[in-house]
């Protein structure tokens, strides 16, 4: 029985563990990536054995990897095991796959949601559409940051059929005429992969009966709700709504003593993803004129305090009648999240 922690990098994974019986250390250095290369260091120790991983870039592949070799395999959040403001000791590959192994041992390892092949695939998916949508923001402001440099400042918007026009008829200098070529060409190209990947998540959703149930909430189209599917993954991993709100980092910093307690702003952690998603959709309901307990949330909070303090609230409720949805099944019913009313 051995408890080994795994610092897997791009081509390689450093082992370091121990069996809590025999007093065994276990030591393996830079071993490769490839497939069976982890089976293969492993076969002249004692089984079974107990592992544990952080999560990155390629975590999940290689989660897949070494999966048939553990009889447990736990990947865990890198800022839930690591404080390094305060860690003074030396950190190398190997004392970090040790140290991992031994609070493994102890039980202070919290393990991560592994998504499903089908449920990591989507989220590529939606996060390259967001992803591409800022590339076309980003180079839209380039293109008008050139414009105004020159002293043209257009009342259309760049992305508008107008705006392309009226870009088409400016005269610049020979160097700035170029630059603002190869931007408006590299615009068009993103438009068009930002519209490939709109089709393709509109595809995914006509089929995905969650994200039908999605649909029927006012603001909600093929985008949010294939990202919220995506994202959340298994509802049923989520005791509560209150869970999935403090997933999403929705939920408020909380600074409790004796008889005080103080609730601050929102922290930096959490599923941002599904923030920004959430987001999008308090930014519609403001807009919208479409009467909704979403809408009635915003406009009650907004009379009291800032409206971003109102758009965080109706994203916060948006997140609670989302986890009833999908955990019950139900699609949108308002008089079922109609606030009831105060008694006389």
């Amino acid at each position: 029985m051995f408890y080994i922690g795994l610092d897997c990098h791009g081509k390689w994974t450093t082992a370091a563990g121990f069996n809590p019986e025999t007093g065994e250390v276990l030591r393996l250095e830079r071993v490769s990536n490839g497939p069976g290369e982890m089976a293969k260091a492993l076969e002249g120790f004692e089984a079974p054995f107990y592992g544990v991983m952080e999560s990155g870039t390629n975590a999940w592949a290689m989660y897949r990897e070494f999966l048939p070799i553990f009889e447990r395999l736990t990947v865990v959040d890198p800022s839930g095991v690591w404080d390094r403001r305060s860690d003074r000791q030396a950190k190398t590959d190997h004392l970090d796959a040790m140290r991992m192994a031994q609070m493994l041992y102890r039980g202070q390892i919290k393990g991560l949601y592994i998504p499903d092949e089908v449920t990591q695939d989507l989220r590529v998916l939606v996060r390259a559409k967001v992803r591409m949508s800022r590339w076309v923001t980003r180079l839209t402001s380039e293109i008008g940051s050139v414009l105004k440099s020159w002293g043209y400042v257009g009342n259309r918007s760049l992305l508008s059929k107008s705006g392309k026009a009226q870009m088409g008829k400016v005269h610049l200098p020979n160097h700035s005429a170029k630059v603002l070529k190869l931007w408006s060409e590299l615009l068009e190209k993103a438009q068009e992969i930002e519209d490939e990947l709109q089709a393709a998540i509109e595809e995914e959703a006509a089929n995905d009966p969650e994200c039908a149930i999605l649909q029927t909430i006012p603001g909600v189209g093929a985008f949010t709700s294939l990202l919220v599917r995506a994202e959340v993954g298994d509802i049923a991993r989520f005791p509560k709504a209150e869970n999935l709100v403090s997933y999403i980092g929705l939920s408020p910093r909380v600074f409790q003593s004796g008889e005080s307690c103080h609730y601050g702003g929102l922290g930096n952690w959490g599923n941002r993803w599904l923030r920004y998603a959430l987001g999008l959709l308090a930014q519609r309901v403001a807009a919208s004129k479409r009467e909704s307990c979403l809408r009635r949330t915003y406009w009650r909070v907004s009379f009291r305090r800032h409206r971003n303090e109102a758009k965080i609230a109706v994203a916060r409720k948006a997140a609670r009648i989302i986890y009833g949805m999908l955990s019950q099944g139900e699609v949108w019913n308002e008089s079922k999240h109609r606030r009831a009313k105060a008694a006389a």
